[in-house]
């Protein structure tokens, strides 16, 4: 070692390194690279770091590595990694970090939360679980059904079949699908959206007093009835004959009522003798008298003399022509005088009217021309008529059942068949819209899975997992009578007759102690001795074995070929006589006690102060002397033992032997 030392910093003759004090000299060695290598002979330490030696060459300084220790016992947390060890970071191991407390790597699926992981559950990882089997967090919108999610489809689109909160649309719950108009999630029909998600108009029947209604009564909305057909409540003065619903106006010219014209202020006629001098009229005393200056045809009785008198605007000796600029009534020709003029298609006088046959401006009237005729018209939007507009070409009222898709319908199919693709409400036929389409046995349009028809449009029945309000106590859906819900929905109780598993011993029926089965549903063991059913065919010994030519089952209504002693199931019975006095604890052979398959108990008999205990019955067949099994119940009766024997665990041929 040191002729490889003295290559690398040079040596005197007498072996030391050049520089150096000579050997023994207390002082420190100054050879600045060597340092933490075996000692020479006679060196001494030195200070500085190795550098720039050879790891082959002899007396170079070990240098640390990560490999394994080889000395001493391995401890976890020293920051070696050991044999046995996953990984060690020392006083970095523990609960939430890379490596755990004991030297295991921390991974998902572990149960103990790691970095990287949003949770971790252990074995309840998985998909649809909470946490998934990445340990990431089952959250609304990954494309998986967890938790109390309805559905999950992944995309962030909140109006189709699945919302953006993971539930199933459905009309109410605030969002607009592609089948609803609007959807404000309430159920008030008087604001912008119905709770049948449609639009808030004037004439779907539910006053909207946002929109400017006053009133909506539906179909009835008429401009002759109480309620118009701007939803507004019939009114003198509004423009409109109200003369049905209880409306006695006569006409109605809105602004154009009054003093002098043809309608009065109170919705009345203007007519001859009411005292007021109307179109037409050249005068009215309040009556119809002749010969006091008004005639009884409201004219100045002085017309028709060829002289203007007061109150004529021309008199030319009442000729007859209405059409030379004089007329009759002595007063120049125009609309309304009741003559009919060049230009004039029409003129009744005081009875013209925007909404008769003869208009305000003698036209006669005609669907299009922006006036609703009375009784003959139900809307006239002039121009802006059209069959898929509220007043349709023919001046009806665009409705639905009509045939045509108007405003806020989406579908019209023209008829009264809720049963097809298009309902009454012209709304997409589908489950929940109220009305029952083929292949729904019912559909009372609500969200409700407690009263009588499911959101699933299925009539509710007992069994169907639902609980029905008022009817039924509860509903698993199964057909089990052993859980707190009986399969009749009445919820399980001691005295029904049903045992309840883990909550009652016995249920005889009844609440009567002393029978066997006390008051609290448990067996009274004094009771269960007294009087069991005598199993005591030789027959169902043991040594009994005719290789299958006598068979009989211990099953309930099964038609045995002849005589069995085991009478029904949950009964108590006692094995005397030739039967044995109890079952056999090791399995008899095949065909043994007149069946096939042999019952023999498995276990150790009860003591007195065991009171009633459970056992295991196997049944021996086919070489396997455990085929089926079923638990029964013991009690020591002190000189014997009785047995709560149930049906045989399958069907026949399956019997419960008995043993000397």
């Amino acid at each position: 070692m040191l002729v490889g030392l003295c290559g690398l910093v040079g040596c005197s003759d007498d072996g030391t390194s050049a520089g150096s004090e000579t050997a023994g000299d207390s002082s420190t060695t100054e050879v600045g690279t060597t340092t933490g290598g075996p000692a020479t002979t006679g060196a001494v330490p030195t200070t500085g770091p190795t550098t720039g030696m050879d790891s082959s060459s002899e007396g170079a300084t070990e240098t640390t590595s990560d490999a394994p220790t080889t000395g001493g016992e391995p401890v976890c947390g020293d920051g070696n990694l050991d044999a046995g060890e996953a990984c060690d970071d020392g006083e970095g191991n523990g609960p939430g970090q890379a490596c755990k407390a004991d030297c295991t790597s921390n991974v998902c699926g572990d149960g103990e939360l790691g970095p990287g992981e949003a949770c971790d559950n252990g074995i309840d990882n998985g998909r649809g679980d909470a946490c998934t089997s990445e340990c990431a967090a089952n959250v609304c919108g990954d494309g998986v059904v967890g938790p109390g999610e309805g559905c999950d489809d992944g995309n962030q689109v909140d109006d189709d079949a699945c919302t953006n909160a993971c539930a199933t649309i459905a009309c109410g719950d605030g969002i607009v699908s592609a089948e609803e108009v609007c959807d404000d999630g309430n159920a008030d029909d008087t604001d912008a959206c119905t709770q049948a998600c449609t639009a808030a108009t004037c004439g779907d029947g539910f006053v909207q007093p946002g929109i400017g209604e006053a009133c909506d009564a539906g179909a009835a909305n008429s401009d002759h009835g109480m309620c118009t057909s701007m939803c507004q409540v019939a009114q003198c003065g509004d423009g409109l004959v109200w003369n049905s619903d209880g409306g006695t106006e006569a006409c109605d010219e809105g602004a154009n009522n009054g003093t002098g014209k043809t309608c009065k202020g109170d919705c009345t006629l203007n007519v001859c003798g009411d005292g007021d001098p109307g179109p037409g009229e050249g005068c009215d005393d309040g009556n119809l008298d002749a010969g006091d200056g008004c005639s009884p045809l409201c004219q100045s009785e002085g017309c028709g003399n060829g002289i203007v008198d007061p109150g004529e605007g021309c008199d030319d000796g009442a000729d007859g022509d209405q059409n030379d600029g004089c007329t009759d009534l002595c007063q120049p020709p125009k609309c309304g005088d009741g003559f009919l003029q060049d230009g004039e298609a029409c003129d009744a006088g005081a009875n013209n009217s925007d909404s008769g046959a003869c208009t305000l401006q003698c036209a006669a009237a005609t669907c299009g021309d922006g006036l609703v005729w009375a009784n003959v018209e139900a809307c006239d939007d002039g121009p802006a008529n059209g069959d898929d507009k509220a007043c349709k070409a023919d001046c009806t009222d665009n409705v639905c059942g009509d045939g045509f898709v108007g405003p806020d319908e989406t579908c019209d199919d023209g008829n009264q068949n809720n049963n097809d693709g298009c309902t009454n409400a012209c709304k997409p036929a589908s489950c929940g819209d109220g009305f029952v389409q083929p292949g729904e046995e019912c559909d009372d349009g609500n969200q409700s899975d407690t009263d009588a028809c499911l959101v699933s449009c299925k009539a509710a029945t007992c069994g169907d997992g639902q609980t029905q309000a008022g009817v039924e106590e509860c509903d698993d859906g199964n057909a089990s009578d052993t859980d707190a819900c009986l399969t009749s929905c009445k919820a399980a109780t001691c005295g029904d007759g049903k045992v309840q598993a883990g909550v009652e011993a016995c249920d005889d029926g009844n609440l009567v102690a002393g029978d066997g089965c006390s008051a609290g549903c448990e067996f009274e063991v004094n009771m269960v001795c007294q009087n069991p059913v005598l199993l005591t065919q030789a027959d169902r010994n043991a040594s009994f074995n005719d290789g299958g030519a006598t068979l009989r089952c211990d099953l309930a209504d099964w038609n045995n070929p002849g005589p069995n002693d085991w009478i029904g199931p949950n009964l108590w019975y006692r094995f005397t006589g030739a039967a044995g006095t109890k079952m056999p604890t090791s399995p008899p052979p095949e065909y043994s006690c007149g069946t096939h398959a042999s019952g023999w108990m498995q276990g150790t008999y009860p003591t007195i102060q065991d009171g009633i205990v459970n056992r295991t019955v196997c049944y021996h067949w086919t070489g396997n002397t455990c085929l089926w099994s079923n638990q029964i119940q013991v009690v020591n009766c002190g000189s014997y033992y009785v047995f709560n024997l149930p049906n045989v665990a399958a069907n026949c041929w399956l019997r419960y032997c008995g043993a000397d």
